[in-house]
């Protein structure tokens, strides 16, 4: 009802109702996950839907835990769930890392005491090549 106060959808047209729409839906997307995912792509480290890749079996990550005090709790439920330890476990941090199967990286994502889970070293996928324009702008950002 708010919507069509503010817009005179008779005076507008199709395509820009679509576009409208489309972005009010857009904005009450929330993530799928409370926690990130991210992964170094070439040399840019990236925020990305882990929906949208192919994980490997087991792969090294780095595993952030929103507040220090609950990072024991997290481990604790590793090991009742999935009889996993980390490889390293940061005692001055609230992090941990190891290597992880892609369902531990979804259910590290779906904790709400996770801050993030992020790809170990560097993760070679098939990059969009850039176009002109695009390469001439990222080189003046280096």
């Amino acid at each position: 009802m708010a919507l069509a106060h503010c817009c005179d959808f008779q005076r507008l047209g199709l395509l820009q109702v679509v576009l409208i729409l489309t972005l009010a839906a857009s904005l009450c997307v929330t993530s799928a996950y409370p926690a990130n995912f991210f992964c170094t792509l070439g040399d840019e480290r990236m925020k990305l839907d882990i929906n949208d890749y192919d994980l490997p079996d087991t792969a090294s990550y780095i595993v952030g835990v929103k507040e220090k005090s609950s990072k024991a709790g997290v481990l604790e439920d590793l090991v009742g769930q999935f009889d996993w330890r980390p490889q390293y476990e940061y005692s001055t941090m609230s992090m941990f890392s190891g290597f992880l199967s892609p369902e531990q990286v979804t259910w590290l994502l779906s904790d709400e005491r996770i801050a993030y889970v992020e790809c170990d070293g560097f993760v070679k996928v098939a990059k969009k090549q850039l176009s002109q324009q695009e390469a001439a702008d990222k080189e003046l950002r280096r």
